[in-house]
């Protein structure tokens, strides 16, 4: 993935996702709990999950950005007639 994508990520949607709250660490610390798992165990079930949690916000990210870049320039690009012009 382009790396511009990831800093883009990283300085804009992951404070947002985190202030969201959406990652429930409690609910997967309890969910860990029920299975009876050890210490090192839960640890990496944690980090799996918030793991897969941060690639899949990543790739969301990165669709949403490339959908709205693609219908801000319109059907001819950014060089033909209905390019936006710049703010």
């Amino acid at each position: 993935m382009n790396p511009i994508y990831f800093r883009l990520f990283d300085g804009y949607a992951a404070d947002i996702l985190q202030d969201a709250g959406a990652f429930d660490a409690k609910s997967l610390e309890s969910f860990a709990e029920s299975l009876s798992l050890t210490g090192e165990a839960r640890l990496r079930l944690l980090d799996a999950f918030s793991s897969r949690y941060l690639q899949w916000s990543t790739d969301a990210f990165v669709l949403g950005l490339h959908l709205g870049l693609s219908l801000w320039a319109g059907p001819q690009g950014f060089t033909g007639p209905a390019a936006p012009a710049c703010p």
